[in-house]
């Protein structure tokens, strides 16, 4: 309940400033929500408390699910009864598996075998939305922690009716990237997409020991699928593998390798890789000042001798890029997170 409330209350925040969904290509802009025919104006640091509300709301939830800790839960919904008032007058709600569609681009061949969109929800489902309550929050801490507000009414115009011109008429310019204006945000994002490698693993630890097939919302091979989109142990390992290196990526266990950051500067000091965790929780304001980094490389404090250390491994990322492609490589990636 509290995660469809953070969402609900998202979705009522954008329905107040008119949000046009079908123009959006942000995730959180894309939220399909009703027409508003007399939208408030929205400025940037209006989206900035949305977003941070929305993060708020999702902590909560993330909170609460943290607390069952007994392997024998089991939660009974008929998803197609849920609803989302998103313009807070009862009327012109949104069920979520409208959502579900709109957000897919069409229907799912489950609502033929399915209509209820029945689904028992079991332990292994608590680690994963708690991993979707991480990943979200990780994108909102992103987005607030660099400079955004020059050039924001040009690029929202088509998404909000009506948008608060800016008083910052200048800041970053081609070339140099972004600025970060709030440091801690990005040690923040990285501890929160560090849990979401970490409840990846439980996830699957729970999934893959169940015994029973009960209407499962994320199965394991041997369990039948409520979706349409069965999971091989194949693309589970490769999904648990391209996790871990990420996971050693953010936690200072593993180094990007130096062959690919000479790519952004071609003098980079051979066998030197860069250590993610120190520079996400200790960035200098220009971090992404990628004029800066062609001409001068990346800063010392953030590299470390390749010699003796795990190396992040970019193949990872291609294996699971292969095996889950296809037409619903997308939906795949999305229900694994």
């Amino acid at each position: 309940m509290q995660f469809f409330r953070a969402v609900e209350n998202l979705g009522r925040a954008l329905h107040e400033y008119g949000t046009v969904s079908e123009n959006a290509t942000q995730p959180f802009l894309r939220l399909p929500v009703p027409r508003n025919k007399k939208p408030s104006a929205i400025s940037y640091r209006a989206l900035g408390r949305v977003l941070d509300a929305f993060a708020t709301d999702l902590r909560r939830a993330e909170i609460t699910l943290a607390g069952i800790n007994d392997d024998d839960v089991k939660l009974r919904l008929r998803l197609s009864k849920i609803a989302f008032d998103f313009t807070g007058t009862g009327k012109d709600q949104k069920t979520l598996l409208e959502l579900v569609n709109s957000l897919n681009g069409g229907r799912f061949d489950f609502q033929k075998a399915n209509p209820d969109f029945r689904v028992h929800f079991d332990r292994g489902d608590v680690a994963w939305l708690r991993a979707y309550c991480h990943l979200l929050c990780a994108m909102v801490e992103g987005y607030r922690a660099v400079a955004e507000e020059a050039g924001f009414a040009r690029r929202v115009s088509g998404i909000f009716p009506k948008v608060e011109a800016s008083t910052k008429l200048y800041g970053n310019f081609p070339g140099e990237g972004l600025n970060v204006v709030d440091a801690p945000r990005l040690r923040r994002m990285r501890l929160h997409l560090v849990m979401v490698c970490e409840l990846n693993r439980e996830t699957w630890t729970h999934i893959r020991n169940e015994a029973d097939d009960d209407y499962e919302w994320l199965p394991h091979p041997k369990q039948s699928d409520q979706l349409g989109l069965p999971l091989t142990d194949g693309r589970i390992d490769a999904w648990l593998s391209m996790m871990a290196q990420w996971e050693g990526l953010l936690k200072g266990e593993r180094l990007f390798p130096g062959g690919l950051l000479q790519m952004a500067y071609q003098e980079h000091e051979r066998g030197q890789g860069l250590n993610l965790k120190t520079l996400l929780d200790d960035p200098r304001a220009d971090l992404f000042n990628w004029k800066r980094i062609r001409a001068e490389g990346i800063d010392a404090k953030y590299l470390e001798a390749e010699q003796g250390k795990q190396i992040f491994e970019i193949n990872t990322i291609f294996t699971v890029a292969n095996v889950l492609n296809g037409p619903f490589g997308f939906a795949y990636a999305v229900r694994l997170n």
